[in-house]
């Protein structure tokens, strides 16, 4: 149990400095390295390593170490494609079944969203953060957690892809207002099924930060 929390307490480590983009792209991870900087015994960084390994955000390359993978905007494009089919389908299923408590949900999202965007001190990554909060409220309605699963993967993959390919700044995120969620909040709430398929596929859609990379420099 001891050796599964340190592991978790690496993992999030260093997916949280990748995020963060504390290492260059071209960074290779050694267990060295980590066993010196986290000071614990080799097994549970080598777990926390394989276990990044699993999820797709580090590739093994035997003797050398570990590197970030990297993403195309082919695939990130990709993910917001799966995204759109996931989400549209979920809201479709659940709509005619949703009550009081579900808009009372979505409105205390929308709510935290406004004060998070009233707060100068608000981060790139937790404009993000909140943005994906949203679409992970709206997906919980269907109380399909093999979905959740899979959009949870999309939504890691494609947090990868943005720190990758984009400038993941403030500015760059502030398009993500909650004037769109807000909109999908009302038109839920006055019974338009195809109006917030319509919302919520242009919301997925319309996040277009500034490219900081090409597809050739990857």
């Amino acid at each position: 149990m001891a050796d599964n929390t340190i592991k978790s307490r690496i993992y999030n480590a260093i997916w949280d400095d990748i995020i963060d983009g504390v290492y260059d792209w071209n960074y290779v991870f050694n267990e060295k390295n980590l066993v010196e900087m986290y000071q614990v015994s080799k097994s549970p960084v080598r777990d926390a390593l394989l276990e990044l390994c699993k999820d797709n955000i580090l590739r093994s390359i035997p003797r050398y170490g570990y590197e970030i993978v990297r993403i195309p905007e082919k695939q990130l494009r990709e993910m917001i494609e799966m995204r759109v089919m996931i989400e549209t389908s979920s809201i479709r299923k659940c709509f005619p079944h949703l009550q009081q408590k579900e808009f009372d949900a979505i409105r205390d999202a929308n709510l935290r969203s406004r004060l998070l965007l009233m707060d100068k001190g608000s981060t790139a990554r937790q404009l993000w953060e909140d943005n994906m909060q949203f679409h992970r409220q709206l997906y919980s309605f269907s109380n399909n957690e093999f979905g959740t699963t899979i959009l949870e993967r999309c939504m890691q993959m494609q947090t990868m892809a943005y720190v990758q390919l984009y400038r993941f700044t403030v500015d760059s995120h502030r398009v993500m207002t909650t004037s769109s969620h807000e909109g999908i909040e009302q038109l839920i709430i006055n019974g338009d099924l195809e109006g917030t398929v319509r919302a919520l596929e242009r919301d997925i859609c319309s996040i277009q930060p500034v490219l900081f990379f090409s597809e050739e420099n990857i």
